[in-house]
C-alpha cells in the first residue's frame, strides 16, 4: 500500500541503531531460559529502537544460532527481528513477558538521552513456537515518558 505524501509525513518512522550483532555463548541463566546447555551458541542483537530519530528503547535480544543463520548479512537498522525470524520459516506463537520499573544506569541513560536514575520500563520476554521451543529472548528497556503499553486479553470458552 502506498501512502499519500501528507499521510506518510504523519506516520512515525521506526528505525534502530545497532549496538551489537554477534555470535556468543549462552550463560547459565540464558541456557535455562532457552532449555539448552550452557555454552550453546546464541546470536545477540542489541539495538536502540527509535521513532523519528528519538530513542524510545534499548532492545537486547538473543536467538539460538541455528535459527539465526544468515543474521550477519541482515541490516537490522530497519528490519524487524520478528519478521526476519518468521521469514526463515519459524512461527512465533506465544510470549511470556514481565514488565517492571527500574532506574536507568549510565549506559542506558546515554542511549535513551535521559538522566541516570530515571525510571524506565523493563520488559523481559521469552517467545516460543507452537511446540513451546524458545525462539527469542529479549530484554527491552523503554523510556517511560515515551512509551505506552496497550494490551488485550481474551478468555477462551473452555476456561
Amino acid at each position: 500500500m502506498k501512502l499519500s505524501p501528507l499521510l506518510s509525513a504523519l506516520v512515525d518512522q521506526a528505525s534502530s541503531r545497532v549496538l551489537r550483532l554477534e555470535l556468543g555463548t549462552a550463560t547459565y541463566d540464558e541456557a535455562e531460559a532457552f532449555q539448552i546447555a550452557p555454552g550453546t551458541p546464541l546470536y545477540r542483537v542489541d539495538r536502540v529502537r527509535m521513532l523519528d530519530e528519538v530513542p524510545i528503547a534499548v532492545d537486547e535480544s538473543l536467538v539460538p544460532a541455528d535459527i539465526a543463520a544468515g543474521f550477519d548479512g541482515i541490516d537490522f537498522t530497519n528490519r524487524s527481528l520478528y519478521d526476519v525470524i518468521t521469514s526463515l520459516g519459524f512461527q512465533l506463537a506465544q510470549a511470556e513477558a514481565t514488565i517492571e520499573a527500574r532506574p536507568a544506569d549510565a549506559a542506558l541513560a546515554g542511549h535513551l538521552a535521559i538522566a541516570v536514575g530515571t525510571p524506565v520500563l523493563e520488559m523481559r520476554q521469552i517467545v516460543c513456537d507452537r511446540t513451546q521451543r524458545p525462539l527469542l529472548s529479549s530484554t527491552i528497556r523503554y523510556a517511560g515518558d515515551r512509551y505506552r503499553l496497550r494490551t488485550s486479553f481474551t478468555r477462551s470458552a473452555d476456561a
